[in-house]
């Protein structure tokens, strides 16, 4: 059933696709002749196959990820091991004889965490995990104090629990039913972020009410606020306060979902009681935020830009392999290729690996700042930022516009990589935003599952979990959409900006 489900999604995306190009086609594809469209896809393809066939036979993605991920290790945005990320990629770059420079941004402090320790104290006695979330302010010593579990479906629920939160350990919600998590996601996004089924089910918060609710219940001033990590097996999850590089206003940390779960059970039955210590500590100052960015300049028309990349920092519990060293190593990896053919791209190809994307995107909104006159003409962004699972598909997001060219551009990567139709669904989420919202046609990969729900943002996000032939396929697509783009006739089309303060 769900293979079959998926089939009637891939022609239903087809056939949307397809009536758009016919709807479009008279204003953009007929400008060019049959001839010139054919032309132009027997070279891409063979273009492609030979990027491929480049990455297949000399990669040295595995390579430099096994060290950016072993020997740098995790890369919270502002510490030493994200500076020192930045500062090697530099050179990476200019190893392989591509012009490279770093842009350098700054956040109010940086953060790093220290001992972390929790027990239940009563009506049992046991010792638990826990890991404070990134930005989170320490508790003053050891904070002893009895749980109040907040079992509410939205935010205005709360009121309910107006003056009694005060000082009291807070379970922020009722436990994840991890029984309901989709078995076999379509996308390694998806595994994360599962999608809507239809109408929204009672009980089930969006991320702005989730985010809503917890600045109500600080508010409130609790001692300490709980969050189930709902993830299966003793994983623990990972996410920043608000606003982000600052000292959250209330201690705030994970359980793994078994723990949470048990305290939950037992408040039912009556008082529990935890000791908790959280030593996270914040720099007195401000700290920079490096994002890398190199180019191949471009021989006809060297003003217009075409950009791939990823986010470089990570999360602290593992190495930031899959979120996201495996999209900066792919990023990495597509300018040695083409730089390594020899090849003069039309327009100028940049790669750029972000950071701060874990915290809101301090990094793409950097780049954007930093060369806001250049945006109209940078013809097309394509973002890699979900594991190391095999690129499909990449999504439209929403730019219907684009759609006539952007499948001229897709079909010889289909018929090179083997790919599904491009995605009809928006996905934003990672860096390609910051792009969107200015009128720049960007786009997202999307990639198979291939561990993602376990590994993001948890301990397990590490090396081992890699899988070589499926991030490298995704290095010499990004590196074959790149050079595709630079190669066509026309531009894609820019749409209008997003409303400051829009949703």
């Amino acid at each position: 059933m769900i293979r079959i489900c998926r089939l009637i999604m891939a022609i239903a995306n087809a056939a949307v696709l397809s009536a758009l190009m016919m709807a479009q086609a008279p204003n953009v594809s007929s400008q060019r002749a049959a001839e010139q469209q054919q032309s132009y896809r027997d070279d891409m393809e063979e273009a492609d196959q030979k990027i491929a066939d480049e990455v297949k036979a000399h990669s040295e993605l595995m390579k430099n990820l096994e060290y950016l991920t072993t020997q740098i290790g995790p890369r919270l945005t502002g510490s030493p091991q994200m500076q020192a990320a930045s500062d090697w990629t530099l050179k990476r770059f200019r190893d392989y004889g591509v012009e490279t420079h770093l842009e350098i941004a700054s956040i109010d402090h940086a953060w790093t965490r220290g001992d972390e320790t929790a027990e239940i104290t009563s009506p049992i006695q046991r010792r638990i995990g826990i890991r404070a979330f990134g930005w989170s302010r320490a508790t003053n010593g050891d904070l002893a104090g009895k749980v109040t579990a907040l079992d509410i479906q939205k935010p205005s629920e709360l009121e309910a629990y107006k003056g009694k939160l005060k000082g009291a350990i807070v379970l922020a919600s009722k436990p994840a039913d991890l029984s309901k998590a989709e078995l076999n996601p379509e996308n390694a996004y998806d595994a994360v972020i599962p999608p809507p089924h239809g109408v929204k089910s009672g009980g089930v918060m969006s991320w702005r009410e989730r985010a809503q609710l917890m600045r109500q219940i600080e508010d409130e001033q609790p001692a300490l606020i709980l969050v189930d990590s709902g993830k299966i097996d003793n994983l623990f999850n990972m996410t920043g306060t608000h606003p982000a590089y600052n000292p959250s206003a209330v201690p705030t940390a994970f359980l793994a979902h078994e723990d949470y779960d048990l305290i939950w059970r037992l408040q039912q039955a009556g008082p529990v009681s935890l000791k908790v210590n959280l030593q996270n500590t914040f720099s007195d100052k401000p700290a920079a935020a490096a994002i890398t960015v190199a180019e191949i300049r471009g021989s006809e028309l060297p003003a217009e830009r075409v950009i791939v990349g990823g986010h470089l920092d990570s999360w602290d519990l593992g190495q930031g392999a899959l979120d996201n060293g495996t999209g900066a190593m792919a990023v990495l990896e597509a300018a040695r290729t083409l730089k390594s053919l020899g090849w003069k791209p039309k327009r100028t190809l940049t790669f750029v690996l972000f950071t701060g994307e874990e915290q809101g995107g301090v990094g793409a909104d950097t780049f954007v700042k930093n060369h806001a006159a250049e945006l109209p003409k940078v013809d097309g962004v394509l973002i890699l930022d979900t594991g190391t699972g095999k690129v499909f598909s990449i999504a439209l997001e929403d730019l219907w516009e684009t759609a006539p060219l952007l499948s001229e551009i897709y079909r010889p990567l289909q018929e090179v990589f083997d790919l599904q139709p491009l995605s009809t669904r928006y996905f934003g989420s990672s860096d390609h935003v910051e792009f969107l919202d200015k009128g720049v046609p960007a786009y997202f990969c999307l990639q198979l599952p291939a561990h993602y729900r376990e590994a993001h943002h948890s301990q397990t996000d590490t090396f081992d979990k890699v899988i070589p032939s499926e991030i490298n396929q995704g290095a010499a697509l990004l590196a074959a959409w790149a050079w595709n783009v630079s190669e066509m006739p026309q531009a894609l089309p820019h749409h209008a900006e997003a409303k400051q303060g829009s949703e």
